[in-house]
């Protein structure tokens, strides 16, 4: 037996049959929402669950996005600066964006420039 074979056999993916996953519901739900949002004419969607969807909407942190959708701040202190906010406010409010992927950052020498990952964000239906 050569270094490579192993004593259990690994599933070929080829042979995925998702009857046989058990795949959670909701995010199921969620992936055929954005592949319809898609289809009809919303690319790059991220599809929030209800649950997370408080992360978003709280009235500094639309500004936030509201002001990185029409511009590109150099940095995370540069984006305080324009909008008039303390920087660590700032910091702590991208940091729970990013973390449900609703925003990256650009790097830019010892700057992080933050930036919107995706054109759209929803939140899955209510029924």
């Amino acid at each position: 037996m050569s270094n490579f074979e192993s004593t259990t056999s690994i599933p070929d993916p080829n042979e995925f049959d998702s009857q046989d996953a058990d795949i959670d519901p909701e995010l199921e739900f969620r992936s055929t929402f954005s592949e319809a949002l898609s289809q009809h004419g919303f690319p790059d969607t991220l599809v929030l669950s209800r649950e997370r969807a408080d992360v978003v909407f709280h009235d500094r942190r639309l500004e936030i996005l509201d002001y990185l959708k029409q511009n590109e701040p150099r940095s995370v202190r540069a984006l305080a600066q324009e909008l008039g906010f303390d920087k660590g406010v700032v910091s702590r409010d991208l940091q729970e964006l990013a973390a449900i992927d609703v925003i990256e950052y650009e790097s830019t020498g010892r700057a992080k420039a933050p930036r919107l990952k995706h054109r759209h964000v929803v939140v899955e239906p209510v029924v």
